[in-house]
């Protein structure tokens, strides 16, 4: 066998976790950030709680249509 093989080749979908668990980060901390960019600039408190609740949901059905319908 040549060095540049992987003797044992992960399974296809093993690092879809991971990748779940990015995006649920990432969509929290991008819509939590709009929402506290939002609260600076007009002066309010309840930007920043609605952004983080808004990116956890739009992701959340983002990876609904991605992951969750494979038969």
């Amino acid at each position: 066998m040549s060095e540049n093989q992987d003797p044992k080749p992960s399974p296809p979908n093993s690092g879809d976790g991971w990748r779940v668990l990015s995006y649920l980060i990432g969509g929290v901390v991008v819509y939590g950030g709009i929402g506290f960019g939002l609260d600076r600039l007009f002066g309010t408190q309840f930007l920043l709680p609605v952004g983080i609740v808004l990116g956890a949901a739009l992701t959340i059905l983002m990876l609904h249509f991605r992951y969750g319908s494979r038969s």
